[in-house]
């Protein structure tokens, strides 16, 4: 298990297409801005959050000037992330 896929939003792909066409943004150029490939970026909006870690959220989220942590859900409590952490269903 990750604990990065457990904590990210399911809609998080279609969260950064949304800030990077409200920027009037290219997929090219957000992944230039985010040291990775436009594949990538293409692959992640589609859904495939699995190919991304924190450091590339980081990355898109500083390009896209927007809070990292608005990709995380925010129904999971303090115990929930504990239980996560410590493999507990």
């Amino acid at each position: 298990m990750n604990l990065f896929y457990e904590l990210i939003r399911d809609d998080a792909g279609k969260m950064i297409k949304h800030e990077r066409r409200a920027w009037g943004m290219s997929r090219r150029r957000l992944a230039k801005l985010s040291f990775t490939d436009p594949e990538t970026i293409e692959s992640i909006e589609k859904g495939y959050v699995c190919m991304m870690d924190f450091n590339m959220l980081m990355n898109i989220s500083k390009a896209l000037q927007v809070d990292p942590f608005m990709f995380f859900n925010k129904d999971l409590t303090e115990d929930k992330i504990i239980k996560l952490i410590l493999g507990e269903d």
